[in-house]
């Protein structure tokens, strides 16, 4: 089995409970591409970095790549997904490409997917929101600020939506 088909799996449980709660999604759509509540808890130990979570979909007619992350937040930022081995030990492994197809999403969320910020320039508080930026082969970058969470959180609260762009 591929990322990209356990991917596929999370990511059509995750659209039916984001169809269930459109209401409430905090959205950012640019260059064909829908970011759903980008959001990170707040920082317990900041020598360990940060998790970020969102939805990505691909809303454009050819497949896009997601070939990179960046924030000013923290030194090194990067594509990770969380490995749950055999032996009982849990592993964060790092993607350096994901294709995401017409249509589809991208599931970043706690236990699989993610984007780890490490080495942050200051602990992040809740109420903040973190510039940061996806690189996409054929878009090139996109920016959404990210909500800082609470630091037991699991998922992103309501927020307002942007004005266009």
């Amino acid at each position: 089995m591929t990322i990209r088909h356990i991917l596929s799996g999370a990511a059509a449980a995750l659209l039916a409970l984001s169809a269930a709660s459109a209401a409430r999604a905090f959205e950012v759509v640019e260059k064909g591409i829908r970011i759903v509540d980008p959001w990170t808890p707040a920082t317990l130990r900041p020598n360990l970095g940060n998790a970020v979570y969102m939805l990505i979909v691909n809303e454009t007619a050819a497949p896009v790549h997601l070939t990179g992350v960046k924030s000013a937040a923290a030194r090194a930022n990067s594509l990770h997904v969380t490995v749950f081995a055999d032996d009982g030990v849990t592993r964060m492994l790092r993607i350096i490409e994901v294709e995401i197809l017409p249509g589809e999403s991208l599931v970043l969320e706690p236990e699989a997917m993610h984007i780890m910020m490490t080495t942050l320039a200051a602990p992040l508080v809740k109420d903040q929101t973190v510039p940061v930026t996806l690189t996409f082969r054929e878009l090139g970058d996109i920016t959404v600020d990210v909500m800082v969470e609470g630091a037991t959180a699991m998922e992103p609260r309501e927020r307002p939506n942007p004005p266009a762009r």
